[in-house]
């Protein structure tokens, strides 16, 4: 099978389309070829540009990501050249960005990119990880823009490993390697029409095959690779790269590549929208031992997103994660296309403060939920039980944090306050299931939040972004009703939200959900053959609630040794596990009894209880929000 955009051994060039106005092009080089090193190394040569003075600037934070990262910190030895090859004087004049005093003389500009993923100012899908058999990049942690000029086009050229594949969502351009029209598909070129394209578009490779062993697989031993799989939904073709040291089976990639299908299905017909050609899925996928970071998550792009979540068994991959390729594909419309007035177009070297996120988030997250249930990829019962799962994480979160507005908690977003912003990703959902049914009931269904986002993005179609302070009353136009009361007590107020009041309108009797695990519970990494040592912990699981703490050793579960090949399901599939673990110096033992893991996209376990006198109208709410039970 071929993968358009995903290149084996040789050169990924991303050629530029003629400017239609008067602005320069730059023209890029990356070396990817000693990422062992940590480092990869950047060329660009300017052209078209004519300042006396010529200015480079990195990013200082990236859309998506909030957070002020100065990408500028991870750029090292900066040199700039002039046609004879002669090095210019290069002044340093904050992290990042640099002047070159005689700018009509620049020909060519060279730097290195650090590795930067395990910087804690940000997130790893909006950073740079540089290593052996791997690579990935967000788009603001390589380029910068020449000149001030964002509006200039870029060509770029990703210089390879031997049988490494790369993956790039950008558009692909003519190939002057390929003479058979009919291996257009194999192009590898790629177009940036400005930079605003060029800092939308992550980059992923890693080999596409390891060496060969007769060894059995052993979890944290194996290098990276590439696996690529595509299909075709509508008038577009989509492409899905996961990049994992795990045995990660063509089974699994086909399932996976599956629902995706099914959620491009689902999310497209629900705007009737398809507003791109391509779309690329960029999945960094570790086993459990190797993942850098707790904060597993994803990034929205305008034709792509990028993940990093645990390489789980597929039962367990597929209940935790499908709701997370759903909340980022929804992000398309919902904040990419659908936005303030303040989130684009992007000022790179200025910290964007907003008070929408709520909607962006929260919003989101609920219509990646419905829309799963709605279109039969997850029961009702699952979203039930997502809905109590939301409730049980706001109930947990910091006093500082419910003490704040919706509003307020966009700004912490904004600032990148992640221990407080994170509750938005349940009371946000929470509350937009409560405008749903707000609406649905007031208007006796027929209306529903449903028609505020098809009208409003068919506002962002024509241009329209909306102003902050106008957004309620977008959302009260577009609803046909008044809801100030609303506003003020659950986004503006910080009211406790009646979410009972609210699911009995939809002909739901309350708390008869169960509540599973947070996913995943706790991070662990093997310190030898037979110990393990607590990484990383959510406050919420049973894990923590049971007295285990960060650093513990694990030594045994049930009297038996942990092994990296049986440490799943010791750990995560029993009814009750009695661990024996050391804390400094001292040996003891802490019993677990784990509320059982999501495990199954269809799990029926304790289905909630409809209320067999609920009107005709509570039935029509609930199936216009989860589909037919």
């Amino acid at each position: 099978m071929v993968i358009r955009r995903l290149t084996l051994t040789g050169l990924v060039i991303l050629l530029a389309k003629l400017p239609l106005f008067a602005h320069g092009t730059m023209t890029y080089t990356v070396d990817l070829r000693d990422t062992k090193s940590h480092t990869v190394h950047v060329t660009m040569k300017p052209s078209g540009f004519s300042a006396k003075t010529a200015h480079y600037q990195m990013p200082v934070w990236a859309p998506g990501a909030y957070s002020v990262t100065h990408y500028g910190k991870y750029i090292a030895n900066f040199k700039a050249y002039n046609k004879y090859d002669h090095i210019l004087a290069v002044t340093r004049v904050s992290d990042d960005r640099w002047d070159i005093a005689s700018g009509q003389s620049v020909k060519k500009i060279e730097y290195d990119v650090l590795d930067s993923h395990k910087d804690t100012t940000s997130l790893y899908f909006a950073m740079a990880n540089i290593d052996t058999s791997i690579f990935f990049a967000n788009a603001t942690a390589l380029f910068g823009y020449y000149d001030d000029d964002k509006n200039a086009s870029a060509q770029v050229r990703y210089e390879l490993p031997e049988l490494w594949k790369l993956s790039c969502p950008l558009d692909p351009g003519k190939d002057p390697d390929v003479i058979d029209p009919a291996g257009a598909a194999l192009t590898r070129n790629f177009v940036a029409n400005n930079y605003d394209v060029l800092a939308d578009a992550p980059v992923l490779a890693a080999p596409t095959s390891v060496p060969a062993t007769n060894a059995p697989y052993e979890m944290g031993a194996h290098p990276f690779r590439m696996i690529a799989s595509s299909f075709h939904e509508g008038p577009a073709d989509y492409d899905v790269a996961v990049v994992t040291d795990g045995p990660w089976s063509s089974e699994k990639m086909d399932s996976l590549t599956y629902y995706l299908d099914r959620i491009v299905h689902a999310e497209t017909d629900f705007f009737h929208d398809v507003p791109f050609r391509h779309y690329t899925f960029e999945i960094v996928a570790p086993t459990l031992s190797r993942m850098p970071s707790f904060a597993q998550g994803a990034l929205e792009h305008a034709n792509a997103s990028d993940y990093l979540v645990a390489d789980f068994g597929w039962p367990m991959f597929k209940g935790y994660f499908l709701s997370t390729f759903s909340h980022e594909f929804f992000h398309l419309w919902n904040v990419k296309r659908i936005h303030s007035n303040l989130l684009g177009p992007f000022d790179y070297t200025q910290r964007v403060m907003t008070t929408s996120l709520w909607m962006a988030e929260g919003i989101t997250e609920y219509y990646a939920h419905t829309l799963l249930s709605r279109y039969g990829i997850i029961s009702p019962a699952r979203f039930y039980s997502d809905v109590e799962e939301w409730r049980r994480e706001m109930e947990m979160a910091p006093p500082s944090a419910n003490a704040k507005s919706l509003e307020e908690l966009s700004i912490d977003e904004s600032i990148f306050d992640m221990g407080e912003a994170t509750l938005f990703y349940s009371r946000g959902p929470l509350v937009a299931m409560m405008l749903d049914i707000e609406i649905r009931t007031r208007t006796g269904n027929k209306k529903s939040l449903d028609d505020v986002m098809l009208a409003l993005n068919n506002d962002a179609k024509h241009g329209k972004t909306f102003r902050e302070e106008d957004l309620i009353k977008k959302v009260e136009a577009y609803a046909g009703i008044d809801l100030t009361d609303f506003y003020n007590k659950y986004i503006h107020g910080t009211d406790s939200l009646p979410l009972d009041d609210y699911l009995a309108k939809m002909g739901i009797l309350a708390n008869n959900v169960p509540v599973p695990e947070p996913h995943p519970p706790m991070m662990i990494h093997s310190a030898s053959d037979s110990t393990w040592v607590i990484t990383s912990l959510d406050s919420t699981s049973t894990f923590a609630t049971s007295g285990l703490k960060i650093g513990d050793r694990l030594n045994k579960v049930n009297g038996e040794k942990i092994t990296k090949e049986n440490v799943m399901d010791v750990l995560f599939n029993q009814d009750t596990i009695h661990l024996t673990i050391d804390r400094d110096g001292r040996t003891s033992e802490v019993v677990v009894k784990p509320r059982p893991l999501i495990t199954s996209m269809h799990s029926e376990s304790g289905p909630v209880t409809i209320d067999p006198n609920a009107s005709p109208l509570a039935a029509a709410i609930r199936k216009g929000i989860v589909g037919s039970e």
